[in-house]
């Protein structure tokens, strides 16, 4: 199963260290820093819950003060990825509050249709859907990106969350 993951940490000094031990969890195949309420979002696959579990006692101990974990609906929910999805470096998360009912086929084949959208997925958690966006994206995102996530009448809510690169 797959989830995301957005946390804070409590202190702004840990923040690198935070982030260099929540990518060394075998579970977390993307982690980056980002602007916005929370400090980090991290991309899981997990098998169990209890992996997920180990994970939040990791950010715990890591000094992180606050979690949202949000799992991804794979049994006939809107899930979307481009080949490499996790090898690609992103520009933003986009986490989307929908109208229900929705047609997750046609937001499929819409999203698909964005070439700067790496992944789309339905989820179970405090938003409807999250997309990210790749790094190429970055300078031209409002052309690019955001102004045709606008033609979907069914979105209520955005939140966008960018980052910024760490190497560590």
């Amino acid at each position: 199963m797959k989830a995301f993951v957005l946390g804070t940490v409590g202190s702004r000094s840990g923040l690198i260290e935070a982030l260099e031990a929540v990518r060394k969890a075998n579970i977390v195949k993307e982690a980056y820093l980002i602007w916005g309420p929370y400090d980090l979002i991290c991309k899981v696959e997990v098998s169990t819950i209890g992996q997920l579990n180990t994970l939040l006692d990791i950010m715990y101990e890591q000094g992180f003060v606050d979690s949202n974990t949000m799992i991804v609906n794979d049994e006939g929910g809107l899930s979307y990825e481009a080949d490499n999805v996790n090898e690609v470096k992103k520009c933003a998360y986009i986490f989307i509050k929908k109208r229900r009912p929705a047609a997750p086929r046609l937001w499929d084949k819409y999203l698909k249709s964005i070439d700067d959208i790496m992944e789309a997925h339905e989820l179970f958690g405090m938003w409807d859907v999250v997309v990210s966006v790749q790094e190429d994206a970055r300078e031209e995102f409002f052309e690019r990106v955001f102004k045709k996530l606008w033609l979907l009448t069914e979105v209520n809510l955005t939140s966008t969350h960018t980052m910024f690169t760490v190497k560590v």
